[in-house]
């Protein structure tokens, strides 16, 4: 009673980790340039059961969350007819040069904001500067001149760590952003979120139902145990 108590508590414990994932996308769903994530769970280890003669017979410990995969789908595209509004309907990240360092993001909804010298600056929706493709901060001394975006791809796009929603860090393993020759950009138009609501409400049954039932199993092993323990 006691391994189920605290095989139970381990499923408990993740579920609700895989709940927060899926509750994440849900939130997001209106997020440009937002990328899924689906939550990927493992066996935690088996021990061999003593006292019987099945040489393979096991016990398993419950399960956990291995690994938060990001979905890189093209999202759909929405015209927006806004001169700074840019999606990508190819691979590749718009840089955004942040306080802490370069980010990197699908959602082009851009703006200029006016420097104290008279020019201005290309800014993303979350404040910083976006680059161009030398990796400089995009100014421009008139509202109309061209923009020379710099849109970036990386040989292992995997590796980025996402993080505020639509942003994404690139450590040491995806490698070095690379300039993008021919990225695909099209002006006037963002690119929503990439979150399938449907299968996000799907998953959300399969994850309460199995948070449910690791919870019914904690009641039952806590109850078996009292009775034992009244019975001493």
């Amino acid at each position: 009673m006691i391994r189920s108590f605290y095989t139970a508590s381990a499923g408990t414990v993740w579920s609700q980790k895989g709940l927060d994932v899926t509750a994440n996308n849900i939130a997001n769903v209106s997020t440009d340039g937002y990328k899924a994530q689906t939550a990927t769970f493992a066996d935690l280890l088996y021990t061999n059961m003593r006292g019987t003669d099945e040489a393979n017979l096991k016990s398993g410990h419950g399960t956990k969350l291995s690994k938060t995969d990001i979905i890189y789908e093209q999202g759909s595209l929405r015209q927006t007819g806004r001169s700074l509004d840019f999606a990508l309907n190819k691979e590749g990240f718009f840089a955004i040069q942040m306080p802490d360092g370069i980010k990197y993001t699908r959602n082009g909804n851009f703006s200029l904001s006016e420097k104290t010298d008279g020019s201005f600056a290309l800014v993303a929706a979350n404040g910083g500067t976006v680059l161009d493709e030398n990796g400089k901060p995009i100014t421009v001394s008139d509202k109309n001149a061209e923009l020379n975006i710099g849109v970036y791809v990386f040989q292992n796009k995997g590796a980025l760590t996402k993080e505020h929603g639509n942003m994404f860090v690139a450590g040491e393993f995806p490698g070095e952003a690379v300039v993008m020759d021919e990225p695909g950009l099209l002006k006037g138009y963002l690119e929503a979120s990439s979150v399938d609501l449907a299968q996000e409400m799907a998953d959300m049954i399969t994850e309460q139902k199995a948070f449910g039932l690791n919870v019914k199993m904690i009641q039952i092993s806590d109850e078996i145990m009292q009775t034992l323990n009244s019975l001493r």
